[in-house]
């Protein structure tokens, strides 16, 4: 008899207990669910074109990422969207561009206030201790840091002084392509002494 007076209360319990926890979740669900709609909205808002979305959830990343052929997806989208488009990556609000302008603008101009840009996941690598850290592959702070000490090597004056080296390299290069014309080149790096 205590059994199943027990196993009542317990049924019981459980049953408001779901019923509780449906209540709670199903407008919790709907306001998730207006929320990811209003987010695929954003570039929509600011008035950027971009690419249907193709779920609310995902965005466009199942699409830029069928196939592994994210570049000729972007190429595509750049002729339908123009230069400079956004998208949505889950939930990473991503701006793919190739207008020099606003890429001088954040490389160059004002490199200190942008943090960093999206690499592919393919291409993560350890940003403290990974020894293929460079400035093409560092993220956030790593990459700030890589950047500003990288800048002072590209001035104007220090890219000239390497014009002379790398046209004589190329002349090298482009006499041993034309002796060499229709056969195998095998070509080594060797010193040169300047």
């Amino acid at each position: 008899m205590f059994i199943l007076s027990f196993l009542t209360s317990l049924f019981s319990f459980l049953l408001k207990l779901s019923t509780w926890t449906a209540l709670l979740a199903l407008p919790l669900g709907i306001a998730y669910f207006f929320y990811l709609k209003h987010r695929s909205k954003y570039f929509q808002r600011l008035g950027i074109p971009q690419p249907p979305i193709t779920s609310y959830f995902l965005g466009n990343l199942e699409e830029f990422e069928r196939d592994q052929k994210q570049h000729e997806k972007l190429i595509e989208w750049h002729k339908k969207y123009g230069p400079t488009f956004g998208m949505l990556q889950g939930a990473h609000r991503v701006i793919v561009t190739s207008d020099l302008n606003i890429i001088n603008e954040v490389y160059v101009k004002q490199f200190h206030s942008f943090q960093s840009r999206q690499l592919h996941a393919s291409m993560a690598i350890d940003q403290k201790n990974g020894p293929n850290l460079n400035v093409f592959f560092g993220e956030g702070n790593q990459w700030k840091r890589l950047r500003a000490l990288f800048s002072a090597s590209l001035t104007i004056s220090k890219i000239k002084s390497v014009d002379p080296i790398m046209k004589r390299a190329h002349n090298e290069l482009v006499g041993v392509l034309k002796k060499h014309e229709n056969q195998v080149v095998d070509i080594i790096p060797q010193v040169i002494n300047f």
